[in-house]
C-alpha cells in the first residue's frame, strides 16, 4: 500500500475528479506521498500515460456467475495495517491493544517487476504470528503491487498472467497457513486497467475461498464511479469478496502542493453513501490515517502533537472551502503550527466523528494505517462506535 521511506510503501493514490467530484483515493496501503486527487480525463495536471500500456484481456467468464461460496469467517470489523517503516511501533501497538483487533494485515509480500511474489525482512514476524494465533486475530498479511503500475499491468495483461498470479497467491496464503491475504494493487487509473483488475479479484476470490481462505482488498476511496479506473466496487464485491477495505486518507498528501485536512469528512461521506447505495455497505470498512503531515514531513498521529506550539491544536478549518480540490465539509480537521511549518493529522475526536458517519452508512467497521503512536484515546473512539 505504500511506497516511500514514510512506510516504506506507495501511499500513492492519485485523486480523481470526475463529473465535477474530486475522487481521492488513499492508500491502506497508500499513505502520506502522492496525490490522491486526479483530474478529469484530459486535465493539465493528468499524469501522463505510459508509452504502451498493457491492455488487460477481459475475462471469459460466465454472464452472471454466481458468487463463490465463502468460508465461515470470523467477524473482521475493526482491523489495521503493520506498516513496514513504522514496524516495531505497530507490532507494539498490536500486542498491547490485541482484543481491539479481529484481523491484522502486516506489510510482507510485494509484487515484483518479474511478476513473482517476494517477502521482505519482516515475513512471518513470530511476535505477530503467535499474538495473532493464540487470540484468534485472522492474520491476513498484505501484498503491495509496488509503487507505479507496470507491474500489476504486466500480471493483468492475458488470462495467463493472472492465473499465475493468482496461484502464486493462494499457495503463499496455503504454505504459511495464513487465514487468508490482503490485496494492494494501486495506481490503476486508466478504464483499460478495470477488465483485468476485476477478473484478478474475482478468481482469487473463488481460489483462497477453495483453499478455506478470505480475500480482503485495499482500495482507493472514490466516490463516484469513475469509469477511468480499475476499481469497480459493485463488481469485485459480486464476484465474491469478503473485505473491502477503503483508503479513506491522503485527499491532501505528503509532498502535494498545499496542505489541508488528510480526509474530509463531506468526501468520507460521499463515498460511504456510494457503497451504501451499491448494497455493499455490510462487506466494508472505512480506512482513516494514523499519522500526520507537514511541508515535506510526516509523522505517526500520536506523536504530532507534541511538536504544536504550545501544545495545542485547532479542529476546524475554513481550508475546504477554497481547496481546488474540491468544496467538501471538512468535519474535524486537527492542525497546528510546530518549529517545521503547518501540520494536519487525526485525532481520536476526528477518528470518532468519521467512525459515526461510517456506522450510519451502515458500513461494517474500521480500519487504519498504520498502527504505532496512536493518539490518546484513539482506538476507543473507533471501539465505541463499532463494538
Amino acid at each position: 500500500m505504500f511506497s516511500r521511506s514514510l512506510f516504506n510503501r506507495s501511499l500513492a493514490l492519485v485523486a480523481l475528479l470526475a463529473l465535477s467530484v474530486i475522487a481521492a483515493c488513499g492508500g491502506v496501503a497508500s499513505g502520506p506521498t502522492d496525490s490522491n486527487i486526479q483530474p478529469s480525463p484530459g486535465g493539465t495536471d493528468a499524469p501522463a500515460a505510459p508509452a504502451t500500456p498493457a491492455t488487460p484481456a477481459t475475462p471469459t467468464t460466465p454472464a452472471d456467475p454466481a458468487p463463490p461460496a465463502a468460508p465461515v469467517a470470523r467477524s473482521h470489523h475493526r482491523c489495521g495495517w503493520i506498516g513496514a517503516d513504522t514496524a516495531a511501533a505497530g507490532t507494539k501497538t498490536f500486542v498491547d491493544h490485541v482484543d481491539f483487533f479481529d484481523a491484522i494485515h502486516p506489510v510482507w509480500y510485494f509484487l515484483t517487476a518479474d511478476g513473482s511474489i517476494r517477502g521482505n525482512a519482516l515475513t512471518d514476524d513470530q511476535t505477530v504470528v503467535t499474538t495473532a494465533r493464540a487470540h484468534g486475530v485472522l492474520l491476513m498479511p498484505l501484498v503491495y503491487g509496488g509503487d507505479d503500475a507496470a507491474s500489476i499491468r504486466a500480471v493483468l495483461a492475458s488470462p495467463e498472467a493472472i492465473a499465475k498470479n493468482v496461484a502464486a497467491l493462494v499457495s503463499i496464503a496455503v504454505d504459511r497457513n495464513y487465514d487468508g491475504l490482503e490485496l494492494d494493487y494501486e495506481h490503476l487509473w486508466e478504464a483499460g486497467d478495470r477488465a483485468g483488475y476485476v477478473a484478478l479479484v474475482t478468481q482469487l476470490t473463488a481460489a483462497l475461498h477453495a483453499q478455506g481462505k478470505t480475500l480482503s482488498v485495499a482500495i482507493p476511496a472514490i466516490p463516484t464511479d469513475y469509469v477511468g479506473n480499475a476499481y469497480d466496487y459493485a463488481a469485485i464485491m459480486k464476484g465474491g469478496l469478503d473485505v473491502m477495505h477503503l483508503m479513506g486518507y491522503d485527499f491532501h498528501y505528503l509532498g502535494g502542493p498545499h496542505l489541508g485536512p488528510l480526509a474530509p469528512l463531506g468526501w468520507l461521506d460521499q463515498v460511504a453513501a456510494r457503497v451504501a447505495t451499491l448494497g455493499i455497505a455490510d462487506r466494508t470498512l472505512m480506512g482513516i490515517a494514523n499519522y500526520g503531515i507537514g511541508a515535506g514531513w510526516y509523522d505517526a498521529a500520536g506523536l504530532v502533537s507534541s511538536r504544536c506550539t504550545n501544545s495545542t491544536y485547532a479542529e476546524v478549518t475554513d481550508h475546504m472551502a477554497n481547496c481546488p480540490y474540491g468544496d467538501y465539509a471538512a468535519g474535524i480537521a486537527p492542525h497546528c503550527t510546530t518549529a517545521q511549518g503547518d501540520v494536519f493529522f487525526e485525532d481520536a475526536t476526528s477518528a470518532a466523528e468519521k467512525a459515526r458517519m461510517a456506522a450510519a452508512h451502515g458500513l461494517r467497521g474500521m480500519t487504519y494505517y498504520a498502527l504505532g503512536d496512536e493518539p490518546a484515546g484513539y482506538l476507543d473512539a473507533l471501539r465505541a462506535v463499532f463494538p
